[in-house]
């Protein structure tokens, strides 16, 4: 008799004790319980080992890791890794310590996969709170394959901390390279697996904005710089069949303001541009000025600068929607 939970719900958590006991209480009060939950403790430094074990002693459902020093977003990725490798349930569901899932979340998903065995994963709509429980609104995304599909090359479409896919997948579950989109770069590899997706439409999640979050404390220019390559591996995946993610070097956008190429610093003016991203272009033309002098490059961008604000998000826009003729790979 197979006695594998059904799901495996993975969850990272680095210093998270201000919601993360409100989290675990949303999963293990879930209608649907034939489940497992990893939880992955990146050597936190406040209360969140305790608030884990406290559980962990109540419900041996839990299977609590802890590791030994944290390493930041490399080591977020690793963590979920591990909670995918070792999984025993059919599916996985992800979530996110400070995030809470509505009672009926796992039994709609598991209900929707067992009923269409051709998706791979679903997701769902989120509802989006700040620090203080405030309602900022819905967030939701196309509910076919098709519609995710077509939108998910200019906005992600499906939310990360919502989703439950299938085990069966023939790579790594996500590239460790891929900082800050490990999850964007995973769904552009699905897609170019021909797996289907789906989302549900309802939301199933509180989703919650925090200040200080891992993707709020990142430099804006580098989270872009990572998007953007993302997106060239996925076409380059459609034009080749493959793309180059193993010769890829994360350390150069990573170190973007320590020593970089003028190439790479070129590229990553050019992403702030694509992304809307008037604060992180200025801090790049500032310190492009002092690295490489005023080139024509720079007194180019350098007079979109000195228009303003509101004329580089008209000029970003109309570049997007011609398609610019500055190589951003």
């Amino acid at each position: 008799m197979d006695q594998s939970p059904k799901i495996s719900v993975v969850m990272s958590v680095y210093n998270g004790s201000n919601f993360l006991a409100q989290s675990i209480e949303a999963i293990l009060d879930q209608t649907f319980q034939d489940f497992e939950f990893i939880i992955i403790d990146d050597a936190s430094t406040d209360k969140t080992p305790e608030i884990i074990k406290n559980y962990a002693d109540k419900d041996s459902r839990i299977q609590a890791f802890r590791n030994e020093k944290n390493i930041g977003p490399a080591g977020f990725i690793k963590n979920l890794n591990k909670g995918c490798r070792d999984a025993k349930g059919k599916y996985i569901a992800r979530i996110d310590h400070d995030d809470i899932s509505r009672k009926d979340r796992f039994q709609l998903q598991y209900d929707f996969l067992e009923n269409n065995p051709e998706i791979f994963i679903v997701g769902a709509a989120l509802k989006r709170v700040d620090e203080n429980n405030k309602d900022l609104g819905e967030m939701r995304a196309p509910l076919n394959n098709e519609g995710i599909k077509q939108a998910m090359p200019k906005k992600i479409s499906l939310y990360h901390p919502v989703i439950m896919f299938r085990k069966e997948f023939y790579h790594d579950f996500y590239r460790e390279k891929m900082r800050y989109c490990e999850d964007y770069d995973f769904y552009f590899r699905i897609m170019t697996d021909d797996l289907k997706m789906a989302n549900l439409d309802e939301c199933l999640l509180e989703y919650r904005i925090l200040q200080n979050s891992l993707s709020r404390e990142q430099d804006k220019v580098i989270k872009n710089l990572f998007i953007n390559q993302s997106k060239v591996f996925y076409e380059e995946r459609l034009r080749k069949g493959k793309d180059s993610y193993d010769s890829f070097e994360p350390n150069g956008f990573l170190n973007i303001y320590k020593n970089p190429s003028k190439q790479l610093f070129v590229k990553a003016i050019n992403v702030s541009k694509k992304y809307y991203d008037y604060v992180g272009f200025q801090k790049l033309m500032a310190k492009y000025k002092a690295l490489y002098s005023s080139d024509f490059f720079y007194l180019k961008n350098n007079f979109l600068l000195a228009l303003g604000e509101s004329a580089f998000y008209k000029y970003s826009k109309l570049i997007n929607k011609l398609g610019s003729s500055e190589s951003i790979q």
